[in-house]
């Protein structure tokens, strides 16, 4: 009988101490003692050697190419390229967007381009046909319009301007759901073009941040996917601006590198790469500032969460005629 106590306090313990440890793993926390130093062992790709795949863009055809593609800019080179990461559905959105920060005919003085980068899907592929008729400026390829393949969205962008629009001075990338502000891109150029900016620009929102280990979450990065304890530095991918020279080696390092499921994560590793420095502003809003007026975005660049293309019209509008827009 005593024996047998013993037992079930023994099985008792276990019972309350085997949710725990799964508990424990469930959030990461073991896994978090196997990483490796970032400083000392970071490499990429994970194998030494291993660039045989590399980026895999080239696999991938373009459905839809703008009207413009391939036209020679010699006599006016765009001074800013949009490059605005888009869904097939999102079809609202692109329009707001070509009414209000991606009118290319916003100033007279200073030539911008516009362009949607988009994946493929079934449903509205008929009314995209219609819409790059009428536009031209709808950028397609034929990999699936998913959230863990925006990568490839971003890097469809960077092959197209890369090969074939190569003469823009600049190119903001950015999403759909932004508030954009070209006015202060532009202030952030400097308009005219003798510009004081680096040569190899590459800005927006700097983050230094480690992967996520929590299992639960969507963001979940195993230590077979990616070993180290942080990410190098990199900008979140909602909207980021590169000059010409910088786009350029970026795109010429890609090609030799695996592609990474998470876009921000996978330039700050092309980046670091590259040898091209990452320059922090604090306009490029990671997280929507309040809108209380006009004067409250006065020096916003960028700003995500304008999912509401209606409520981005407005703010815009409201911006655009006290001249901060």
């Amino acid at each position: 009988m005593q024996m047998q106590g013993k037992h079930r306090k023994l099985l008792l313990r276990c019972l309350l101490v085997l949710p725990l440890i799964l508990l424990v793993d469930y959030c990461g926390l073991l896994i978090h003692l196997h990483e490796l130093d970032f400083e000392r062992h970071f490499r990429y790709p994970l194998l030494d050697g291993d660039t045989t795949k590399g980026s895999g863009l080239q696999r991938f055809s373009y459905l839809r190419l703008p009207s413009f593609t391939g036209e020679i800019q010699e006599d006016q080179p765009p001074r800013v390229t949009l490059l605005i990461k888009s869904a097939v559905a999102n079809a609202q959105r692109r329009e707001a967007i070509r009414r209000t920060w991606g009118y290319e005919n916003r100033f007279s003085d200073v030539h911008l381009r516009r362009v949607f980068l988009l994946g493929s899907g079934q449903a509205g592929e008929k009314d995209l046909a219609w819409e790059s008729r009428e536009h031209g400026d709808i950028l397609q390829a034929d990999f699936t319009d998913a959230y863990f393949n925006n990568t490839l969205k971003t890097m469809l962008g960077m092959r197209w301007a890369s090969e074939q629009f190569n003469r823009s001075d600049f190119y903001l990338f950015v999403d759909d759901d932004y508030y954009v502000s070209a006015k202060n891109v532009l202030k952030f150029l400097g308009r005219g073009r003798r510009s004081h900016q680096p040569e190899l620009l590459f800005a927006g929102h700097v983050f230094q941040t480690s992967p996520l280990r929590h299992k639960f979450s969507k963001w979940y990065v195993s230590l077979e996917e990616y070993p180290f304890d942080r990410w190098p530095p990199y900008v979140t991918a909602g909207a980021f601006l590169l000059s010409r020279q910088a786009l350029l080696r970026l795109y010429a390092a890609s090609v030799q590198l695996p592609l990474f499921r998470f876009d921000d994560v996978y330039l700050g590793i092309v980046a670091l790469k590259a040898g091209v420095p990452l320059q922090h502003c604090d306009d490029f809003r990671f997280h929507r500032p309040a809108y209380r007026g006009p004067d409250s975005y006065s020096s916003v660049i960028a700003s995500h969460e304008f999912g509401d293309p209606e409520e981005m019209t407005r703010v815009w509008n409201e911006c655009r005629s006290a001249n901060y827009a």
